[in-house]
């Protein structure tokens, strides 16, 4: 008993404890514990079959007007036989009934102290996502500072998609450029314009994905950090990359100086009178600067503390689900508990009640066969004397 009180005490501070955090919480319906053996015997039928034996020995014979004079009633005898037999029965079950409420109530403790246990961790473990994702909700100010997009925080879409669109806008604009010039640089290499076309769009897709991946894991390094081996990555992902550029800008300046052909007449390279420095110089700026462009687009676009936000908030949602379950599970099992003890507090009670019931049901089929014997002998002197029969029982009654 004590520990159902400590639980129930428990379970209504859970309960207040969870409306002031505004989650919601679950009201588990009292379950009652149903643990009786024994039930009272149907009164209506029984006084049917009382009134029509009653009629039945008044036809028979059986008794008479003088035999109720006599207040000396034979069935009276049968009915009070019968009913020191349901007593004792009553007195059986009631005892039966009582083992098998202490035995549930022991095994509800064992099931009440694991579904508390369980709700226990259920809500330390929300507790815990709610405290990180409550530190992780606000708007990062600059990289590295472990911070998510406020885009992220607002959980909404159309954010990302009025932010981000522009950037998309222009990587793709950057992509249309690239690849008629890459076009012209490589228009001797295939078997067909289509060939050409195609080694075309994939350079020009590789010159700006490959910078845009690599500003991804930049934004990664600044956020998380990386070991020696990391940054040595990086910065040799970096160098190749320049050798790259170099590459792509030596094959375009060769393709600005080569002499253009035009009706089968040559008219003299499209830089004909530009140095070959400065030529360079513009081509290696322009590659530099688109892949400058994609890498730092790559690297505002991608922050790896917006999934990890998110995987916090959907983990935290399922622990909330979880916990309120777990409560449910806990309420559930508190109130059938609970239903046991007041069960076994009632014991005395619900014995009483049975005995009354029982005296009174037992008094009412008599009253009931006097009736049909009255009936049956349709004698006004026999309903006077089962009146008064009935008068003296109930006068009489201990």
């Amino acid at each position: 008993m004590r520990l159902l009180r400590r639980n129930r005490s428990r379970l209504s501070r859970d309960r207040t404890e969870g409306a002031e955090d505004g989650e919601v919480v679950r009201r588990a319906p009292a379950v009652a514990y149903d643990g009786d053996l024994y039930h009272l015997p149907d009164w209506a039928a029984r006084r049917r079959e009382e009134r029509e034996l009653g009629r039945a020995h008044a036809a028979d014979g059986q008794i008479d007007t003088l035999t109720l004079q006599t207040g000396s009633v034979p069935r009276f005898h049968e009915l009070e036989d019968e009913r020191l037999e349901e007593l004792a029965r009553i007195e059986e079950r009631t005892e039966q009934e009582i083992q098998r409420a202490r035995a549930e109530f022991e095994g509800q403790k064992i099931s009440l102290a694991e579904s508390q246990r369980a709700f226990g961790e259920a809500r330390k473990a929300l507790e815990d996502s709610q405290r990180r994702v409550a530190e992780l909700e606000q708007p990062s100010r600059r990289p590295g500072d472990g911070r998510p997009s406020s885009i992220a925080v607002s959980g909404s879409r159309w954010p990302v998609v009025r932010r981000w669109l522009p950037a998309a806008l222009l990587l793709l604009l950057l992509l249309i450029v690239e690849v008629p010039i890459l076009y012209q640089v490589i228009l001797s290499w295939g078997d067909s314009v289509a060939m050409t076309a195609l080694l075309a769009a994939g350079a020009a897709l590789i010159m700006l994905v490959a910078p845009h991946m690599y500003g991804r894991a930049f934004r990664s390094w600044q956020e998380h950090g990386s070991p020696v081996k990391g940054r040595v990555l990086l910065i040799g992902a970096a160098l190749v990359w320049l050798g790259l550029i170099a590459a792509v800008a030596v094959l375009r300046r060769e393709a600005l100086v080569r002499p253009l052909v035009v009706d089968g007449q040559e008219i003299g390279p499209t830089s004909d009178g530009v140095g070959q420095l400065p030529t360079m110089i513009l081509l290696l700026a322009l590659l530099i600067a688109t892949a400058l462009i994609a890498a730092d687009l790559g690297r505002r676009m991608h922050n790896p503390n917006d999934r990890r936000l998110w995987e916090l908030r959907a983990k935290r949602d399922a622990e909330s689900r979880a916990c309120a379950a777990a409560q449910a599970a806990y309420q559930r099992d508190a109130s059938y508990a609970e239903s046991i003890a007041q069960y076994l507090q009632g014991v005395e009670r619900r014995r009483a009640g049975r005995v009354r019931q029982l005296d009174s049901g037992f008094d009412s089929l008599g009253t009931a066969y006097l009736g049909g014997v009255v009936e049956g002998l349709k004698d006004p002197e026999a309903a006077s004397w089962a009146e008064r029969i009935v008068h003296h029982r109930r006068t009489t009654r201990p």
